[in-house]
């Protein structure tokens, strides 16, 4: 019993890391895109509270590059441990 207790709990804790990694896998594409967008040049606007449309200035476009370095930095490289 207490081998097919182990055996269930490792079973678990795999099966939580891979589903972490694939997480991980998953912001670390998808904040990709976002840089390649952000880099392209082309005009980005967002929705604020009031759901008006507002085109992102150089401020704007600033920071939201360095909130996508660092998913990149964070997601992309190898799993903290």
């Amino acid at each position: 019993r207490k081998k097919a207790a182990e055996a269930a709990e490792e079973a678990k804790k795999k099966a939580e890391a891979d589903k972490q990694a694939q997480a991980r896998a998953d912001n670390c594409e998808r904040a990709r895109r976002a840089k390649a967008t952000l880099d392209s040049g082309v005009r980005i606007a967002t929705t604020n509270a009031k759901g008006e449309r507002e085109v992102l200035d150089d401020a704007g476009r600033k920071a939201e590059a360095d909130r996508i370095d660092a998913i990149i930095r964070s997601d992309c490289g190898p799993a903290a441990r």
